[in-house]
């Protein structure tokens, strides 16, 4: 192959670098308002008075809106049926609900016309603990309703024999907290008017579910709305559901004019969906040998008020909270729980990443209990292919996941951690934890999981690719060309990528669930199939060659090796005047050709990547400080499309995952945030940045496009449990949260009999 497997820089790098690359708050318009939202703050309050004609009267003021001035459906529509309401009409859930919204001449009078605003509470109690949510006695959210959304379980085999079968069970709880997506671009939209088009540029993870949504909002058909997207500056989930763009459409519709609405810093944090917060309570048999034969695992995770993606993630963290082993028997639960705390959502990994760091600490303390190396453990315990999954899905390649330990240990050399200093100073600690991953690639069984695209190639072998793939920097625009151009035999500069636009792209479904390289490649792939047979084709007239012999490759012809004088430009001109059509559309649906039981997880996912990092640190046992050194990470994304790309994905997701284990913890207290900027919600810097041995492994999917999978979200999955086990080898204590804060590191320090626990040491779990 030419192109594929080639390094290749972004198609819009020269635009980001030199700062022509547009985003939303770079967009203006003739006569364009200024759009402000008015949020509640309180996390449960019934509204007993609202007015807004103070607001109404003041100079400069075009619009302002409350639920009764929403002419179609008030609510996002993210789930059916749908729960949030995009202006709430009397009861407050959370901080982020919104009350108001108002377009003005500027921002200044915009925010006037908020404060004009006039609006009465009366405060309600709330329920801010999922544990004491599921109590009978709670505050209700939905009054009437449970504060249970939804209760997943998963089973296979026989869960009390398999503990029958057990030398040792083990029993841990573990959580993780609210996390923030920390963008560099804070969400925002422009909305105009086109006749009686409704248009809006908004930073989305998913424009064609936008234009549904702002569509039925606004009370219109479809057809006339349309979402382009521009450049995005990062999500990482935050921006698969819709956030302003629907406000802005219902300002430009009643106004007529442009209308910007651009979020604050504060309003971000405040209000739009975090990583789930997670409670796992595990309990884990194995023999002697440590070979794995019962797991029951109990998720309980606090969505906040809203469905959002609530069951979904929670799904997700039933699904792999197994981990990437066999397991005879096992049952996994998620419990989905409705509070007054922040709306949680996707978020890069979408509940895998609460899961496996759960799932390998489990991993750690059983290979502690059986006196076994980490490594041993779980090379014993590993899937392979044929091996059948809690869901009942039988993995149909499964080698990367035992490739990916063993390259992992030997870059980190595992086997000569002992002879290092482990006490380099009195008050240091070395320590050294591993992390095996498995993670999941597109929706899953019987959801909608397709993509469209279209290519056309211009009489002078040029090409247009369109796709409705959003690029949120992830690179998935340069990665889809790569494919098209070896797909057609041309270089890679012949490509012209048209972005996002629901007027002029097909729908390629959300850039979430490290999806598109795999749904979007193999669109392409189906498109660029008739246009490589109509250049095939009028080679064999021009050569006399059959088509069998023919190959296209860097714009070039060649027949059985040999290079001939014949360009794919020259082609595309003669296929053109021979009336052989050069344009084509490509749809892929994700396919599922094994035989599934009956009893199989209606949603299982079958194609899978999996990783393993290896995280070496030190621990300063005055400060509770922890430094990771180094950190070697080794992941299978079947063949790699672009390898300058994936190993960016893989750095950037490590130094990510330093921060979910280290630093990252959104503080909340009964309902309200409490870290709502950068000085206070902590993200890693230059100075958190490590060493980074980072090595993919290609084992082809059997259906991937070229053998290609995914790798946009498991980089950063291994990394927190590598770095907890780390710190427990370092102190033999147990610090079974993250972030692992200075502070935590002190209070379990203080909390242990010996103040300065010999490392490796071990005092956590029970065993029977």
């Amino acid at each position: 192959m030419s192109v594929i497997g080639n390094p290749a820089a972004s198609l819009s790098v020269k635009e980001i670098v030199t700062g022509r690359a547009k985003y939303v708050a770079d967009l203006h318009f003739p006569g364009m308002l200024i759009g402000k939202l008015l949020y509640a703050r309180l996390p449960s309050a019934r509204i007993t008075h609202l007015d807004v004609s103070a607001a109404r009267a003041l100079p400069g003021v075009s619009a302002v809106f409350t639920h009764a001035d929403i002419p179609g459906e008030n609510s996002y529509l993210y789930t059916e049926p749908a729960d949030q309401p995009l202006l709430v009409s009397d009861m407050v859930r959370y901080q982020g609900d919104a009350i108001s919204v108002v377009a003005a001449l500027d921002e200044r009078t915009a925010q006037a016309a908020l404060e004009a605003i006039q609006v009465t509470y009366q405060e309600l109690p709330g329920v801010f603990d999922p544990l004491e949510a599921l109590k009978p006695e709670a505050w209700r959210v939905w009054p009437g309703k449970s504060n249970l959304c939804d209760h997943l379980v998963i089973e296979r085999g026989d869960i009390q024999a398999g503990f029958d079968q057990a030398d040792i069970i083990i029993e841990n709880t573990y959580r993780t907290r609210w996390v923030e997506h920390a963008f560099l671009e804070t969400e925002g939209a422009v909305a105009l008017m086109d006749g009686e088009t409704v248009v809006v540029y908004t930073c989305t993870q998913s424009p064609h579910r936008d234009r549904m949504q702002i569509a039925r909002a606004l009370g219109i058909p479809e057809n006339q709305v349309r979402v382009i997207t521009p450049h995005i500056g990062g999500a990482f989930g935050g921006k698969d559901e819709a956030h302003v763009q629907i406000h802005a459409a219902l300002l430009a519709q009643a106004t007529r004019k442009p209308v910007k609405i651009v979020r604050s810093r504060k309003e971000s944090i405040l209000t739009h969906v975090k990583r789930h917060p997670v409670i796992l309570r595990y309990r884990s048999g194995a023999r002697q040998d440590g070979r794995l034969t019962a797991v029951h695992v109990e998720a309980i995770g606090d969505t906040g008020p809203y469905v959002n993606a609530g069951r979904e993630v929670m799904s997700l963290v039933a699904e792999t909270a197994g981990g990437p082993y066999q397991i005879p028997n096992a049952r996994l639960e998620a419990r989905t729980v409705f509070t007054n705390n922040p709306i949680c959502g996707a978020m890069r990994g979408f509940g895998i990443p609460q899961a496996a760091f759960a799932c390998e600490a489990q991993m750690d303390a059983l290979a502690r209990a059986l006196q076994i190396d980490p490594l041993e453990i779980r090379l014993r315990n590993g899937l392979e292919t044929g091996t059948v999954l809690p869901t009942g899905v039988a993995i149909r390649e499964g080698r990367g996941m035992k490739a990916c330990l063993q390259e992992a240990t030997r870059l980190a050399e595992w086997e000569n951690k002992d002879q290092i200093e482990r006490c380099p100073a009195p008050h240091l600690r070395r320590g050294w934890g591993m992390a095996s991953i498995i993670f999941t690639v597109g929706l899953g069984r019987n959801t909608p999981d397709h993509a469209g695209a279209a290519l056309e190639m211009e009489p002078d072998g040029s090409v247009i690719l369109r796709t409705g793939a959003s690029d949120m920097g992830q690179g998935i625009h340069t990665t889809l060309a790569q494919i098209a151009a070896e797909a057609l035999g041309v270089e890679l500069s012949a490509i012209r990528v048209i972005r996002p636009d629901t007027d002029q792209t097909f729908d390629a479904g959300p850039a979430v669930g490290s999806r598109q390289t795999f749904i979007s490649g193999n669109a392409i792939l189906r498109a660029a199939q008739p246009i490589r047979r109509a250049l095939l084709e009028t080679a064999s007239e021009e050569t006399g060659f059959p088509q069998e012999l023919l190959v296209l490759r860097d714009g070039r012809l060649y027949a059985e090796g040999e290079l001939l004088p014949v360009t794919v430009a020259a082609l595309a001109a003669k296929a053109t005047e021979r009336n052989r059509s050069l344009h084509a559309d490509g749809f892929y649906s994700m396919e599922y050709p094994e035989d599934f039981p009956a009893d199989v997880y209606p949603y299982a996912h079958a194609s899978f990547t999996f990783g393993t990092q290896v995280a070496k640190v030190l621990v300063d046992i005055e400060t509770g400080q922890v430094k990771v050194e180094e950190l070697v990470a080794v992941h299978d994304a079947g063949r790699v499309i672009n390898p300058q790309g994936a190993i960016g994905q893989l750095e950037g997701g490590c130094i990510m995952g330093i921060g979910y284990a280290l630093l990252e913890e959104l503080i909340v207290e009964a309902g309200k945030t409490l870290t709502s900027n950068f000085e206070t919600y902590l993200i890693p810097t230059i100075l958190e940045a490590t060493r980074i041995k980072a090595k993919i492994i290609e084992i082809p999917e059997p259906f991937g496009p070229y053998g290609a999978k995914g790798l946009g979200e498991s980089p950063l999955t291994p990394t927190a449990p590598a770095i907890h086990n780390a710190v427990h080898d370092a102190l033999g204590i147990s610090l079974d949260r993250i972030p692992i804060t200075p502070e935590r590191v002190l209070e379990a320090l203080r909390s242990t009999q010996e103040p300065n626990p010999s490392p490796g040491e071990s005092d956590r779990g029970s065993a029977s």
